[in-house]
């Protein structure tokens, strides 16, 4: 009786993690898609029939966490531990005309907002706590891509990076220039909680001023599209500092 009672309970510790393995695979494959789209090495069209079919299997993954989403009048202010924010050129910083996702980590435009903090001497701490100033995720979803090894001879103009799937508006939010990455691919993140801390890093950015770069693309038959949310982040900013 013990013996069925110890591989009965063998076999359904299998059984969950084979399940759990199931779930991180639609992310480990969308990860590794987006490094060959951020390197150039796939064809767009491959890439846009994989993305499409990533966002379904993401929405289902995600329906299995039994976790809502986030609705775009809850999206949380994508930063926190601060004492004083700007945005670059007063949040008109957003250009998308020259840009499409698969041009990859040399992209035209910048369909995205600045927001900088108070770090005078340029070590990626606020100035007036001596403490990071972290990114944080403005909807519930899971980590689709990262990368957090940058270093002053990398080629890559985003420096480190997060990529989250809000699977509540089937889009990315897209976190770059970061100092650190706290996420892993696959990890569920709740609305509010660090995906890391703000910085510097990236060939242009590390000559510039300690900030967050945010970007949300809307994916639509696989095309992950930019949207200007400046609205959205000035609402967040408003509710947050209320609280």
């Amino acid at each position: 009786m013990k013996f069925r009672s110890f591989y009965t309970l063998f076999i359904f510790f299998v059984l969950i993690s084979s399940a759990f393995a199931q779930e991180l695979t639609v992310f480990d494959r969308w990860h590794k898609t987006d490094q060959l789209i951020r390197d150039r090495k796939i064809d767009p069209d491959d890439a846009r029939d994989s993305i499409e079919l990533y966002v379904k299997q993401g929405v289902q993954n995600f329906k299995m966490r039994d976790i809502p989403g986030t609705k775009r009048s809850e999206w949380v202010f994508p930063m926190s531990g601060y004492t004083w924010t700007s945005y670059r050129t007063g949040g008109k910083d957003y250009k998308d005309e020259r840009f499409d996702y698969f041009q990859g980590g040399e992209f035209k435009g910048h369909p995205a907002h600045d927001i900088f903090i108070l770090d005078k001497d340029s070590n990626s701490v606020e100035d007036s706590t001596g403490l990071p100033v972290y990114a944080t995720a403005m909807a519930t979803g899971i980590v689709l891509s990262t990368y957090g090894t940058w270093f002053r001879q990398d080629y890559l103009r985003s420096g480190n990076y997060v990529k989250l799937f809000d699977p509540e508006s089937k889009a990315i939010f897209y976190y770059s220039h970061l100092d650190s990455v706290t996420v892993q691919v696959g990890q569920l993140v709740i609305a509010g909680e660090p995906v890391g801390t703000t910085g510097r890093t990236g060939r242009k950015a590390i000559h510039g001023k300690t900030h967050i770069h945010i970007a949300y693309y809307k994916i639509d038959e696989g095309q992950p599209i930019p949207e200007d949310i400046i609205e959205d982040l000035y609402a967040s900013q408003k509710r947050f500092e209320k609280k």
